[in-house]
């Protein structure tokens, strides 16, 4: 018997020293046969399989072995067996991928062609704003990539176990105040979308008692508020933009008048329908009626069949369509003459005013009608998303005519009235409760702007800047969308602001005289001051009625 020894060293070229780093045995070997072995077959091996066969033979225990080599001798151990695929099955599989490339590649060829002749969609021009370098450096930025990649992150679901210390913490921070919160169970909310969206309880909110008040559509700062002279908002003090940046150039399609229902003499289904249309339009005759919304009936003489009214059928429409030039030439003639469409007829005693509300990040993101009024039209602004900070406001000329936006026209008992909520910078989108085709904040919506605006430039018009949709057949009275006083209309995802351009009295002076000071009786008077915090319910102005 002999006892062989393998030792590995390590020279050190830098010392020229030897270091012994460990001495392993291999086993003990006889001359003449190893297992069983004659001498002449004798293997001498440091390989895996030695060594774990002396290990097994040595029983050394598997504790002492690290998790590498356990992970080594797993794999070794392992046996690796390999199956054959039918030919068939992998002839399908190709052809299954061959088929989905196909139908991809003709998607595609379809979508080009539908662009105007093979034309890739260019994008728009984007608007360089002016300022420091501060603002200079933000318009580099891919905000509203940012701002969509936020609103993912709000819709994570958090961990169960972190929403109560998670929530109280950034209530903390922000200011929330959660004694007004309708669920007080904060584990009800899955992700931060969920909380910034949160609703408040019953009657915290109470409503300005005053019909005639404006209310704050929601909570917020005060920024910037008064009357509008020559078609100027003021954003601060020295800085103004025009309304027809912020709510578009031209009055929108022509109104669509009320259809006039017809009854017909038989069928309870039929009848069932025309006293449900009779109901609804009492409703809204009423609605109309005591907040002072003008409106025009519609017949509802009950007749004959086609639309027959008494004996008489309707009178036969004769015209004739005019030609697209000589519109065009009318209209130009038109705007000489006319205001813009959002100005008071010079013969009413009524001016136009405006109330700018900021949305912080801790403040209710719900918004709410501010007066009893009818939707008409919604244009969507597909902008920038640049923050709307107080400091940006007084740093960034134009900020709300940059930035995405969603105008809510209509009218009330007084004339125009606008509502305009307004994204910024990580706001995941704004939500109208009543328009379930809006998307803001898309990508699919920035790719329709950039399309429609080169169709716009291939005709050689002007893009608007603006995907407009109307609410004329919401109502067959009102011919719009009917808010009551304090009804919800949406939200944010996060704190923005909302813009509100109204018509209202101006008052009569008691003398006028040259250089007289008297102030103004009745008309519109502000209850509110610049940088006030104000609550959603809270009246920001009422009109005197003498």
């Amino acid at each position: 018997m002999s006892l062989f020894l393998v030792t590995r060293r390590v020279v050190s070229s830098r010392l020229g020293l030897y270091h012994t780093l460990d001495r392993r045995v291999v086993g003990l070997l006889n001359h003449n046969h190893v297992k069983g072995y004659p001498y002449s077959q004798r293997q001498f091996s440091s390989s895996r399989y030695w060594q774990r066969e002396s290990d097994q033979e040595h029983g050394a225990p598997k504790a002492d072995q690290s998790f590498w080599s356990k992970l080594r001798s797993a794999l070794s151990n392992t046996k690796v067996e390999w199956y054959s695929i039918p030919v068939g099955l992998g002839i399908a599989y190709l052809g299954l991928v061959q088929f989905y490339k196909t139908q991809k590649a003709e998607k595609e060829r379809q979508l080009r062609e539908s662009t105007e002749e093979h034309e890739e969609i260019p994008r728009r021009k984007r608007i360089r704003p002016t300022g420091p370098w501060q603002v200079q450096i933000m318009s580099t930025l891919p905000l509203r990539a940012i701002s969509r990649l936020w609103g993912r992150f709000n819709e994570v679901e958090l961990p169960y176990w972190f929403r109560v210390p998670g929530f109280k913490l950034y209530s903390w921070i922000f200011g929330v105040n959660l004694s007004e919160v309708a669920e007080e169970d904060l584990h009800v909310y899955p992700n931060l979308a969920a909380f910034f969206y949160r609703e408040l309880k019953p009657g915290v909110r109470p409503l300005d008692p005053n019909p005639n008040a404006v209310l704050s559509p929601a909570d917020g700062r005060i920024l910037q508020f008064g009357m509008i002279d020559n078609g100027e908002v003021e954003q601060v003090k020295g800085m103004t933009y025009t309304l027809d940046a912020l709510l578009g150039r031209d009055a929108g399609s022509p109104r669509i008048e009320a259809a006039q229902p017809t009854f017909g003499s038989s069928g309870s289904a039929k009848t069932a329908e025309a006293n449900a249309d009779c109901d609804d339009m009492a409703a809204e005759e009423e609605f109309a009626r005591m907040n002072g919304i003008s409106y025009t009936l519609p017949t509802l003489l009950s007749g004959g069949k086609n639309g027959e009214t008494g004996k008489k059928a309707s009178s036969m429409d004769a015209s004739v369509e005019s030609s697209y030039t000589s519109e065009a030439r009318v209209q130009a003639d038109f705007a000489k003459s006319q205001s813009s469409w959002y100005m008071p007829k010079p013969t009413s005693n009524r001016a136009l005013y405006y109330a700018v509300i900021y949305l912080a990040p801790g403040d209710y993101h719900r918004f709410h009608s501010p007066v009893s009024w009818v939707v008409e039209s919604r244009r969507h602004f597909a902008g920038e998303l640049f923050s709307v900070s107080p400091y940006l406001q007084r740093t960034l000329p134009g900020l709300f005519t940059l930035n995405e936006r969603v105008v809510l026209l209509g009218r009330w008992r007084w004339g125009f009235f606008s509502f305009t909520p307004v994204g910024a910078t990580n706001v995941g989108s704004i939500k109208i409760n009543f328009d379930s085709e809006l998307r803001t904040n898309s990508l699919t919506t920035d790719t329709e702007a950039d399309r429609q605006a080169a169709l716009a430039a291939k005709r050689g018009e002007v893009y608007p800047g603006y995907a407009e949709a109307t609410y004329h057949f919401a109502s067959k009275t009102l011919g719009g969308h009917a808010l009551r006083r304090g009804e919800e209309m949406g939200g944010f995802q996060l704190g923005s602001s909302i813009v509100l351009v109204f018509e209202a009295p101006i008052g009569t002076r008691k003398s006028f005289d040259s250089g007289s000071t008297d102030e103004r009786e009745g008309g519109w008077e502000w209850t509110i001051e610049k940088g006030q915090r104000v609550n959603y319910g809270e009246a920001l102005g009422a009109v005197k009625v003498e």
